[in-house]
């Protein structure tokens, strides 16, 4: 079966560039969002449109890792029948087999300097390529405000446009990066303080809020080279990846705090950068890494770092990231353990929940034992009660135990009612996971209209807004047949994307929209279809 280009719906959206599949395979691309129709058409695993990189995992060959598998960078030249450029080893002595590994599979060299990274073109044409960024415009309480010219800061990263773009992050992105933006955001608190200790977590900062801003006012940060965003994400990936090897080294035997801190921070960065655009799939190999590292460090056998706070909240985040990118996906790999998150985070219960129903879910699906799981045979009686004690624990120790909420009094009505949103909206996605589809009808509808009820109650909506992508998501997913809903559903998705300016949600509005055309009697509901979609290379993040 062939696939006529001029059969293609000229209004539909399209990637800038071929597939590199179909560039590999000397056909023209269709450029279909997220992935091309070709290689779905051909049963092929489309890699998307954005930066060619892949995490792998190698294992120890020697020393007291042996046999254990371990993060490595693998990478694909930009020309499939160019080898990687050899990279000038950093080791004082030879590399071990393991670190020979990681070096045969790792990023090639970049060809960025320093001074391309930092700087624009020649000053008579700065204005021509840099936007007039407005500090005034940006005026966020809860923002820092380091001062980076008094920091010892890299040559080529004492600039102008540097110090704006930290300001830009310091006031805007980190603003929708938690539940609820404080003085106590570690967004700020922790991941500011240690970028200006780590030069590829700066980097990975830089090239966030430079594609935030982009993205939000249409005025792109440009250097010689081209749009800035990309030349410091690939100087980032460059630096992480020859830390990353100095970490995984047969002679480290201990994981130091700063450097893990770096390392993870910097990979949630870029995960973040690379949802800004919908057209980018970057993010599942982040993810990747992600629960990789997270593994690594938080496993039996290997010496855990001195889990400070710093530490302590990056796994969260990671293990936050991965129980909500589980509930769309449908990969074969073993989540990040709840086990490695304070016991004290008022959403740890709530987590816990999505992530055992995601599991059961997936294990039934593959025929797979469930018994060692609680909700295994769970009907929807006791779905409710687990739900509703989440939730009375996330009430009871969001007001005891999480300081960076101290001084946010003004929006507890709207943190109570985005909890209650939040218990509707996992007892809906567990119904819809583990009861049969035609049992569980009334109840679902019932979460819905709950869902519902509650965000329009939500009173200071620009503070909630990011929180709220996965409860219209599921809205979405119940809304076949209700013009109504999937209005609500649809504005709500918009709404938040343009408010934050991360566009991640298109692929998962696209998805609820050819879901909206499926009969429901051939397919129940919308996991059935996502499963199908995904062995097609279609996956989506809803976070």
């Amino acid at each position: 079966m062939s696939l006529r280009l001029s059969s293609l719906d000229p209004n539909e959206p399209r990637a800038a560039k071929d597939c590199r599949t179909c560039n590999r395979r000397r056909v023209r691309c269709d450029r279909s969002l997220p992935s091309c129709r070709k290689c779905a058409l051909k049963e092929l695993q489309c890699p998307g449109y954005g930066l060619r990189i892949q995490w792998g995992q190698g294992v120890a060959s020697r020393g007291r890792l042996t046999g254990k598998a371990l993060p490595i960078l693998e990478s694909a030249p930009a020309n499939p029948d160019r080898a990687p450029v050899e990279e000038e080893r950093a080791f004082t002595t030879p590399p071990t087999e393991s670190q020979q590994d990681y070096l045969d599979n790792r990023q090639p060299e970049s060809s960025i300097s320093p001074a391309e990274v930092g700087t624009p073109a020649s000053d008579d044409l700065r204005n021509a390529f840099l936007p007039l960024y407005d500090r005034s415009s940006d005026c966020n309480p809860f923002a820092m405000g380091l001062d980076l010219s008094a920091c010892q800061l890299p040559k080529y990263l004492q600039t102008q446009v540097v110090y704006d773009l930290v300001h830009y992050y310091d006031h805007v992105v980190a603003a929708v990066m938690p539940w609820l933006d404080g003085p106590g955001n570690a967004w700020r608190t922790i991941i500011l303080p240690l970028a200006i200790e780590c030069e590829f977590l700066l980097l990975a900062i830089l090239a966030l809020s430079a594609e935030h801003y982009s993205f939000k006012m249409g005025s792109t940060y440009t250097s010689n080279t081209g749009p800035l965003s990309a030349s410091w994400r690939d100087r980032s990936l460059h630096l992480l990846a020859r830390s990353l090897r100095t970490e995984l080294s047969e002679e480290q035997t201990t994981v130091s705090r700063g450097p893990a801190c770096a390392m993870l921070a910097t990979i949630l960065v870029l995960c973040n950068l690379e949802m800004i655009r919908c057209d980018n799939a970057v993010w599942r190999i982040h993810w990747k890494a992600a629960r990789t590292i997270a593994r690594r460090w938080t496993s039996s056998h290997h010496p855990p770092p001195n889990l400070d706070p710093g530490f302590d909240f990056l796994i969260k985040e990671a293990f936050v990231y991965d129980v909500f990118g589980s509930s769309t996906t449908f990969r074969d790999e073993d989540q990040i353990s709840s086990a490695v998150v304070n016991a004290d985070d008022p959403f740890l219960r709530w987590l816990q929940l999505i992530q055992e129903v995601t599991i059961i879910e997936r294990r039934r699906h593959a025929n797979l034992p469930v018994d060692e799981f609680p909700l295994h045979n769970a009907d929807m009686h006791a779905l409710q009660q687990a739900f509703a004690t989440a939730t009375n624990s996330s009430l009871f120790l969001s007001k005891h135990s999480k300081p960076e909420w101290q001084g946010l009094e003004s929006l507890e009505s709207d943190l109570v009612m985005l909890l209650n949103i939040y218990q509707q909206a996992g007892l809906l996605y567990s119904y819809q996971a583990l009861i049969d589809a035609g049992k569980s009808a009334t109840a679902r509808s019932i979460c819905v209209e709950t869902i519902i009820s509650g965000i329009r109650q939500i009173q200071n909506m620009k503070a909630i807004q990011h929180d709220l992508v996965w409860p219209y998501f599921l809205v979405g997913t119940e809304s076949r047949g209700n013009d109504d809903r999937k209005h609500f559903a649809q504005a709500g998705l918009l709404e938040a994307m343009h408010s934050t300016a991360f566009s991640n949600c298109v692929p998962a509005l696209e998805f609820l929209r050819r879901f909206w055309t499926t009969d429901a009697y051939t397919v129940p509901l919308w996991l059935q279809f996502a499963r199908q979609e995904s062995h097609q290379g279609m996956d989506f993040l809803v976070i």
